[in-house]
């Protein structure tokens, strides 16, 4: 590579990641004027966040609180030996940096604070890897619950019953994709390089150039994704699972809660389909097109909700929105400004409990 295509390459990734912020900011300014002079006022959803009084925020407090706990639950399923003080803002500060930049934003963040506390590089991928697992498959599985719950109570929805198949397949097929990879290091080796395959052929269709290596180097990665994750799948995976769930029932409960507190009675929109919607913008927004879905979110779950229950309470569920962004988005930033602080001061200390891992 000559001088002058090594000047040239960063420059284009710069630029590439410049457009692709202000695009992003874009899409966030155009999504949000059309939710605030189209569907709703402010004025209504000032008055409705204003009629809020100490014990409905004691509430939305106590219930983000609780969320924020049970989070770590799923780090520690993921990851032996970590414990609860230290897994804590082993969530904060990579989640707060993926909630402000979108994309794998967190991995830098998470990489850093687990080397730091004695814990390999391999064992540091593999949890990284097993969160993003689990948490992918718990939304996948939400629309399906959601299903479920609308036969359980009588209700229909083609659109939702419609949904709720495909993230059944694709979770299914997940899962058993997993259990493949899992059986034997020459399956794995196998299944990497049938991707790799197909991943070049479907690559040509688009003139797309791929690396004539990438079957052989899939395949590696599928054996290594064996070796690395292996033992934990075959043991935690009843723990992650449940945390992943109770990660999702504790963004939940603040969406209900939000929904409560700004005045939104049972009678005019139930439980129910309050967590269709949730499940639908999760799934929505597990591709990272805006830092946390910021903007989508918003107008996705006003859309939703007001179509299940009337346009006159279109203000109240954007300031119920506004809210539920608040404790579950917002928050975490400064909660996790401080972990980093707190990590930053620290982590020269960290021999103090040292794990069998070698760095």
């Amino acid at each position: 590579m000559t001088g002058d295509q090594e000047t040239t390459e960063p420059t284009r990734n710069i630029w590439r990641d410049v457009a692709l912020r202000v695009t992003g900011l874009a899409v966030v300014a155009i999504v949000l004027w059309l939710l605030f002079t189209r569907l709703v006022a402010w004025s209504d959803v000032a008055e409705a966040i204003a009629d809020l009084d100490n014990g409905d925020w004691a509430w939305l407090i106590a219930i983000s609180a609780i969320r924020v706990a049970i989070e770590p639950l799923l780090l520690m399923a993921s990851t032996p030996k970590l414990r609860w003080a230290k897994a804590l803002p082993g969530f904060l500060a990579p989640a707060a940096a993926a909630s402000v930049v979108p994309g794998p934003s967190d991995l830098a963040a998470r990489y850093a604070m687990f080397r730091s506390w004695g814990y390999s590089g391999a064992q540091t991928s593999a949890s990284v890897i097993l969160v993003f697992l689990y948490t992918t498959f718990a939304k996948v599985a939400l629309p399906v619950v959601a299903a479920v719950l609308f036969v359980a109570f009588g209700r229909s929805n083609a659109q939702l019953e419609t949904l709720a198949v495909i993230a059944g397949g694709i979770l299914v097929g997940g899962v058993f994709l997993i259990f493949l990879l899992l059986r034997s290091e020459t399956t794995a080796r196998r299944l990497g390089h049938a991707a790799g395959i197909a991943a070049r052929r479907v690559a040509s269709w688009f003139r797309i150039k791929t690396p004539e290596t990438l079957a052989a180097d899939l395949a590696d990665r599928a054996a290594h994704f064996r070796d690395r994750t292996g033992d934990v799948v075959r043991t935690r995976t009843h723990l992650a699972a449940g945390a992943a769930a109770l990660g999702q029932a504790g963004l939940f409960a603040i969406l209900l809660v939000s929904v409560r507190v700004v005045g939104i009675r049972s009678g005019d929109l139930d439980w129910v389909s309050v967590f269709a919607a949730f499940a639908l913008v999760q799934l929505l927004t597990s591709v990272p097109i805006t830092p946390s879905g910021l903007g989508i979110a918003e107008a996705a779950y006003v859309a939703l909700l007001t179509a299940e229950s009337n346009a006159g309470l279109a203000g109240h569920i954007a300031a119920a929105a506004i809210i539920y962004r608040l404790f579950s988005w917002v928050l975490l930033v400064p909660l996790g400004a401080l972990s980093w602080l707190w990590w930053s001061r620290t982590r020269r200390n960290s021999s103090d409990d040292p794990l069998e891992a070698k760095p």
